[in-house]
């Protein structure tokens, strides 16, 4: 099993940051390490996530968040730091997304921004390595379960629009069925967040 470690960074007390990290249930990298860089010695350490469970380290500044059976999306990790003075810190948040990255060759993106800046105007699939780009198709799915989007070209992208109108931002479920050459039929699924 893959250990990744991230590095959640407290800045001065009273400081916000954010950060955003993708974790990978495909490739068994469920397991990961946060941390906080303190310069205050005798900190105690509140963490807190709105998924996956904390499994050690919970009032230090480090812990180990298991995401194993987290449904995919995207979840916050905050920690808030006290001194020994009992001088309470800002709290700081980590947003983590949880997803499937990459499948067999096949790379799916997360986010897209379809604002007409000329860069990551359009969202797809991209393949690698021998597939049958006979068998494909390609669903995507609005909060309330309806389709905005259909193909069946695996080299078609979504500009964003859904009956010509740009469609709002937020996140969107994806279902692809595709099959790799010698291989048998696959049906992959996934999230991702349109944002202009």
């Amino acid at each position: 099993m893959k250990r990744l470690l991230y590095i959640l960074l407290l800045l001065p007390f009273g400081v916000y940051s954010q950060q955003n990290v993708e974790v990978c249930t495909e490739g068994q990298e469920y397991i990961q390490d946060y941390w906080v860089e303190s310069s205050e010695p005798n900190s105690s350490f509140v963490w807190t996530t709105s998924g996956g469970i904390i499994v050690n380290g919970q009032g230090t500044d480090l812990i180990t968040v298991n995401w194993l059976n987290t449904p995919y999306g995207q979840y916050n990790v905050s920690v808030t730091v006290t001194t020994d003075l009992g001088c309470d810190g800002n709290t700081s948040y980590m947003t983590v997304d949880v997803d499937e990255c990459s499948f067999n060759n096949v790379f799916v993106p997360n986010c897209f921004t379809p604002n007409g800046d000329m860069s990551n105007n359009v969202w797809g699939p991209v393949f690698a390595g021998d597939w049958d780009h006979t068998v494909y198709n390609m669903l995507i799915f609005n909060r309330w379960g309806g389709i905005v989007w259909e193909s069946e070209n695996s080299l078609a992208m979504w500009d964003g629009t859904y009956k010509n109108k740009m469609c709002q931002d937020g996140v969107y479920i994806w279902k692809m069925e595709c099959k790799e050459l010698y291989g048998v039929k696959e049906e992959m699924h996934g999230h991702l967040t349109l944002l202009r």
